[in-house]
């Protein structure tokens, strides 16, 4: 009976209760070509899939653009790594992993230790990028194996190299050159 009763108090109680509210993923902004941003990171948020203690930034790039991203530890003892990611997301940041396509973002990327620098292991340098498909990308950067939990500061550089459309003195004299290659063709005897 008294099993009853208490079940009876409790229960309404948790049924009221405000459900907790998943935390979606903060952007810190939006880079643009040129641009050096910086920020804080925890010394291994990035490693650990914990959204809290990792930058996520967004751009937008067209199809056959190169681009080139480098993080930079500010402090010593963090390791820096970054991620790239095909769109944009609100996603539960809990949902958040650095290694694979999550919450509708497709991963693109991985860039970690590829500047020799003082400290635990390398910086990431992501260097001459084809973006596949006209897109927003989310950049996700964050600790790897620190040398201690943080928070560290750190840069970020971000630069996108257009193509440029061919050239119409170059397509003009090609078109030109058209007739004089069938002139030189030789036929066949008996054609």
């Amino acid at each position: 009976m008294k099993f009853k009763l208490l079940l009876v108090m409790i229960v309404p109680v948790l049924l009221l209760q405000p459900r907790l509210q998943a935390a979606p993923i903060q952007y810190e902004g939006a880079l643009t070509s040129g641009q050096t941003v910086t920020g804080s990171v925890g010394g291994f948020g990035w490693t650990d899939d914990d959204a809290v203690n990792v930058d996520f930034w967004s751009f937008t790039s067209i199809a056959g653009t190169r681009i080139s991203i480098a993080g930079t530890r500010l402090d010593t003892p963090l390791d820096l790594a970054f991620s790239l990611f095909q769109g944009t997301t609100t996603t539960d940041a809990s949902l958040f992993t650095h290694d694979a396509n999550f919450g509708g973002l497709l991963l693109r990327a991985l860039a970690d230790d590829e500047v020799e620098v003082p400290g635990p292991f390398g910086d990431p340098r992501l260097s001459s990028f084809l973006v596949p498909i006209t897109s927003a990308y989310t950049i996700a950067i964050g600790g790897n194996f620190s040398d201690a939990a943080g928070p560290f500061r750190y840069s970020l550089t971000f630069q996108q190299q257009v193509p440029e459309p061919a050239s119409p003195l170059l397509l003009a004299a090609a078109l030109m050159l058209l007739p004089v290659g069938f002139a030189h063709r030789r036929r066949r005897p008996g054609r």
